[in-house]
């Protein structure tokens, strides 16, 4: 399997390059602008705006690690997500977005998102974000000649534990474990996102994990 990560250059991205090539998965690593990278793979270096269906040659999966994590650091229109949907479209890659609990639905009914509940809100910032990765995910949601999937971290991703190793993978609804927290570290996330991409993808669906 070969993968390319854009958004190679963050935090997860770059541990998700050095996790996958650990696992002797091949990696196209792709960043908006040069710097030192770890990892063995082929480096694409370009505005995520000019990409083109040619720099992913030999790639089966694309992993989107910045359209939702990173949001604000883009204008809505200008997202890389909507280079890559035109990119994409009718071929056999397939594309995993990391993704937002906002849009993930509350209970099992799937009638509300967990942006719409309240009580979940943090501050007027984390609103905004929540917000503009609801409107992403909509617009996304309407494209139906790209084999998209999201992954989306529980309520907290936590960037400051370890983590235990052990966490449970979900559907679209917002996973809780047994002590009732939506939580994980970004290193179990990781090491899910790893396990999404060797199991494969589900076709515009979305999947969730949490800490047990």
């Amino acid at each position: 399997m070969q993968i390319a990560v854009i958004g190679a250059d963050t935090k997860i991205g770059q541990m998700i390059v050095n996790s996958a090539e650990a696992l002797k998965i091949r990696t196209v690593s792709v960043v908006s602008s040069y710097i030192s990278l770890k990892g063995d793979g082929k480096l694409v270096v370009k505005d995520y705006q000019d990409l083109k269906l040619s720099d992913f040659d030999g790639c089966h999966v694309i992993v989107d690690a910045v359209s939702f994590l990173d949001i604000t650091r883009y204008s809505t229109d200008l997202l890389p997500l909507w280079t890559e949907l035109e990119i994409l479209k009718n071929t056999d890659i397939s594309l995993l977005c990391l993704g937002s609990s906002a849009f993930l639905y509350t209970d099992k009914s799937k009638k509300r998102f967990v942006f719409d509940e309240s009580d979940v809100v943090i501050n007027d910032e984390q609103q905004k974000v929540d917000r503009l990765c609801v409107n992403a995910y909509k617009r996304l949601s309407t494209c139906s000649n790209v084999k998209w999937g999201i992954f989306s971290p529980p309520l907290f991703l936590d960037d400051h534990s370890i983590g235990s190793g052990n966490y449970m993978l979900s559907d679209s609804v917002l996973p809780v474990n047994v002590n009732g927290t939506s939580r994980i570290s970004v290193n179990d996330f990781v090491k899910a996102t790893i396990d999404i991409l060797k199991q494969g993808i589900k076709t515009r669906d979305i999947m969730s994990v949490c800490q047990n």
